[in-house]
């Protein structure tokens, strides 16, 4: 008995450290230029990640920052951006493919999406293929809408496109209108300061303790889900071309086939 009872315990023991973890991991994802690498910037009150001005961006792999915010240990990734044209640091199937493997070797508590002021339809095809196909709509996810510094008021943002956001079948569990740039000569510091807190309350409201992980075979099923997803998708022809070069078997070499 007294074996047995060990036996459980242990069993027990592991499986706390495979669903709570030390560190809670956010995602940050976006198309290139939305602002994913000044937003960690923001948040860490220093630069921890390189940031491009140009189209093309810095961020060519999932690089990871650990910061320590109010007593609890948080592991930021900022992503390759997702773009519908091949036109950023590395090729859109390979930033999915980014993702992916992001996700299949690391817990997940919340995903971040950064999006500038615009809703073009590949907004939500990342929405669909990153929340809804990878991570199974199983992790929180927030909306954060960057590039805002000019506006009087940045949370009307939300007021003008919460009817377009629906409209296009997409829901977050929090959102926060902001400006990740301080401006020239700190112009715009004070909505850069008061940005800040907004994003840091959204992690801190909807990052989960227990963390989500992707389960055994689900990388060769997610394949076939975007397959699915690609032939019922119904939009304009850029989005198909992001789409098939996505599926194209050449974009998914390092596939894990087990």
């Amino acid at each position: 008995m007294a074996e047995n009872y060990s036996k459980h315990q242990n069993i027990r023991q592991n499986l706390a450290k495979l669903i709570h973890v030390d560190s809670r991991h956010v995602v940050i994802f976006g198309q290139t230029g939305a602002g994913k690498s000044s937003v960690l910037n923001m948040l860490a009150d220093e630069t921890l990640a390189s940031v491009s001005g140009g189209a093309s961006g810095c961020t060519s792999s999932n690089q990871r920052y650990p910061i320590l915010h109010k007593g609890t240990n948080y592991t930021f990734w900022d992503t390759a951006g997702l773009n519908e044209s091949d036109d950023g640091t590395v090729p859109s199937q390979h930033a999915i493919q980014n993702l992916l493997d992001l996700v299949k070797n690391n817990e997940v508590n919340l995903l971040v999406y950064c999006v500038r002021d615009r809703l073009p339809n590949i907004i939500r095809v990342n929405y669909d293929l990153f929340w809804g196909i990878v991570c199974k709509k199983k992790v929180p996810i927030v909306l954060v809408t960057t590039g805002l510094e000019g506006r009087n008021d940045m949370d009307g943002w939300w007021g003008e496109n919460q009817k377009a956001i629906k409209k296009m079948k997409m829901s977050f569990d929090g959102h926060a209108c902001i400006t990740s740039w301080k401006g020239r000569r700190n112009a715009y510091d004070k909505e850069y300061r008061e940005s800040a807190e907004k994003v840091w309350k959204l992690v801190r409201q909807h990052c989960r303790q227990t963390a989500w992980s992707m389960p055994p075979g689900w990388p060769d099923q997610a394949l076939k889900e975007i397959e699915a997803y690609e032939n019922d998708y119904k939009a304009g022809s850029g989005v198909h071309r992001f789409l098939q070069r996505l599926l194209s078997p050449r974009s998914w070499h390092h596939r894990d086939r087990n």
